[in-house]
């Protein structure tokens, strides 16, 4: 006569997709991880009481932590209706002055798709970081004098 067993019953699976679900699981998780972070980064921005060092530090911590992924989400998260949290984000990208968002910031600032508020931000993010025209060193500006 057999004994039951207390144990549950385990599918057999292909051990190949539970190891991707479980890393599918997990980067997921990250994401959501990140998302959070931006989201506590512009709370803690948008906060008048927040110094500029304080933010700073907030944000080195949370590069370190995220890398690359950091400046990407801020990107997209300039995508928001509320002008004050966009404010945030560009003033965040800004001390993040990360190169590689330049070229995003550019794409995003032409882009006629784009509604004109969110091509303003980039805009004014591209300014903060030095990366105009304006402030590129080959452009020349000509300086007209009136003699009289």
């Amino acid at each position: 006569m057999e004994k039951k067993s207390a144990r549950l019953v385990q599918k057999e699976t292909n051990s190949l997709e539970f190891y991707g679900n479980i890393v599918e699981l997990e980067v997921l998780e990250s994401r959501r991880h990140l998302r959070l972070k931006v989201n506590e980064l512009i709370r803690f921005a948008t906060n008048s009481s927040a110094s500029t060092e304080e933010i700073q530090r907030c944000l080195s911590l949370s590069l370190t932590g995220f890398g690359a992924q950091l400046s990407s989400q801020l990107l997209r998260s300039l995508h928001r209706d509320d002008p004050q949290e966009r404010q945030s984000i560009v003033w965040l990208l800004v001390l993040l002055n990360d190169s590689q968002t330049i070229a995003p910031l550019r794409n995003i600032s032409i882009d006629k798709r784009i509604p004109r508020s969110i091509r303003i931000s980039a805009s004014l993010a591209l300014s903060g970081m030095g990366a105009t025209a304006e402030n590129n060193e080959n452009y020349r500006c000509t300086r007209l004098y009136a003699i009289s």
